[in-house]
């Protein structure tokens, strides 16, 4: 993503506000200026989102919760496909770019913001690296294997509906705590 132009914004908290702010620079091991810029930044994006879609922030334990239920497999599929759809419309609504073969890597730095440290908090580490066709991804959290399995359907949905490539399994890792996905990807009309 390219960098844009930044300028100074100063305003007062009440020592109450800022001491829960050095509580969560330090949990983040940065400043207490980041912290708030990086709350800021998410909050605007989730705020103007929430406001012209009239949707609402499903913190990570709710998504588990609604991933525990005893769902039919058509049922099961039907939810992912719906939350790929969602997410994807956020994204699509954050970057303001078409999802192509061109903005590809901007969508997957994004969905790292956007999952990570400085987004839902989803993941607690949380990498995504591309490089020719091969897509690497590995997320670590502190929830069980229906959120991994999730988060592993997603992506491949993703990248398969979304993105048009045919995936090439290298590996394909799911524990209570991780995902670990190593991909190959080819763009569905080169084989043809």
């Amino acid at each position: 993503m390219k960098t844009q132009k930044s300028n100074f914004l100063g305003f007062r908290l009440p020592e109450d506000v800022l001491e829960k702010l050095e509580l969560i620079a330090k949990q983040k091991a940065t400043t207490r200026g980041i912290a708030a810029k990086n709350g800021i930044e998410q909050w605007i994006n989730r705020e103007l989102y929430n406001q012209s879609n009239q949707m609402i922030n499903i913190p990570k334990n709710l998504l588990t919760n609604l991933l525990s239920f005893k769902y039919s497999k058509e049922q099961y599929n039907k939810t992912i496909q719906e939350s790929v759809n969602i997410i994807t419309d956020i994204m699509k609504f954050i970057i303001s770019k078409p999802m192509n073969e061109e903005t590809f890597e901007d969508y997957m730095k994004f969905s790292i913001y956007f999952f990570g440290s400085k987004g839902l908090n989803w993941f607690n580490t949380f990498d995504i690296n591309i490089n020719e066709n091969n897509f690497f991804l590995m997320g670590l959290h502190d929830l069980d294997e229906k959120f991994s399995n999730f988060f592993q359907i997603f992506y491949k949905k993703l990248l398969t509906e979304h993105f048009n490539f045919n995936i090439i399994m290298n590996l394909e890792e799911t524990t209570s705590n991780l995902i670990h996905l190593d991909l190959n990807l080819k763009k569905v009309n080169e084989n043809q």
